[in-house]
């Protein structure tokens, strides 16, 4: 396939990958009892209210990347800790679900290159984002993930050094280090997926 077409290809695939990933978080959080993210007009699915152009080409190029993340505030919630937790992780969750949904739907498609190369990217990119979600630094769900179960002193001292690590990480990313621990976390999960 030509290069060029496939890099077009992807375009959509991330686009469709970080709106889900955000519209996820919204709708959970709101379902959580927040009335942050319909108060600032993420509860949508549409794209345009969720695309962040850096996170955009970042993943396009890298793989690395995010939508522009939706806001939440705990204060709504029940238990804070239990709900901050879900409503970071939910969204990689839904990620990986959307990678399966897509795994089966190929199996009942037209088998040419084009469609091919369209649903791959749609399950990688998918797979991408919730894997690389882990990561603990804005705008990832890692750093959340950390502030619901780390102890309120530990967490701060850590958000020290966030900005550091944050620069550290993308300088490796860069350099293509990142590679050796995430690319084949992704593509094995991809490659699972792909033969459910």
């Amino acid at each position: 396939m030509n290069t060029l077409l496939a890099l077009v290809i992807q375009i959509p695939c991330v686009i469709f990958a970080t709106t889900l990933h955000e519209f996820s978080r919204a709708v959970v959080s709101t379902v959580l009892g927040d009335k942050k993210p319909k108060n600032d007009g993420r509860l949508t699915i549409n794209p345009a209210k969720h695309f962040e152009p850096v996170g955009f080409i970042l993943a396009w190029i890298t793989g690395f990347g995010w939508g522009k993340p939706v806001e939440t505030s705990s204060i709504f919630y029940k238990n804070r800790k239990r709900d901050t937790l879900i409503a970071a992780i939910a969204p990689s969750v839904i990620n990986i679900l959307a990678a399966v949904v897509f795994s089966l739907i190929y199996k009942f498609v037209p088998q040419n290159i084009i469609v091919y190369t369209f649903i791959v990217n749609l399950i990688r990119y998918n797979v991408s984002l919730a894997v690389y979600n882990i990561v603990p630094f804005t705008p990832m769900d890692g750093l959340k993930v950390l502030s619901a179960v780390m102890p309120a002193n530990t967490y701060f001292k850590y958000i020290q050094y966030e900005k550091i690590i944050q620069m550290v990480f993308l300088l490796l990313l860069f350099m293509g280090y990142t590679d050796i621990i995430f690319s084949p976390i992704i593509t094995l999960f991809t490659a699972l997926i792909m033969y459910l």
